[in-house]
């Protein structure tokens, strides 16, 4: 897993596309009023949140269920977009396993 900053989403979906996993580092919300509260208040605290974009929908959730996240939901499954949202707990271990790697 390669960690990318807000600016470099592009990067981040060429790795997921070539087979790797990336996770896209951010502080943006779409729409406050449809996000999870938990989101929500990370970005209120400054807190990041993040996209983990991965091709391998298999290793995706395995993934962010060894992160924690319990109730996995992909977005944009089978899409150069497919990713899970993360922020919290398992974001803090997603970026400790990116400085691991």
């Amino acid at each position: 897993m390669i960690i990318f900053q807000a600016k470099d989403v592009a990067e981040a979906k060429a790795h997921a596309m070539a087979g790797g996993q990336a996770l896209h580092v951010h502080r943006i919300i779409a729409d406050r009023s449809k996000a999870p509260m938990c989101f929500v208040r990370a970005i209120d605290r400054g807190e990041d949140l993040a996209h983990l974009f991965d091709q391998d929908i298999d290793r995706l959730t395995k993934t962010v269920r060894s992160l924690g996240v319990k109730a996995v939901f992909v977005e944009y499954p089978k899409s150069d977009r497919q990713h899970v949202d993360l922020c919290g707990g398992p974001l803090r271990k997603a970026k400790a396993m990116c400085e691991a790697v």
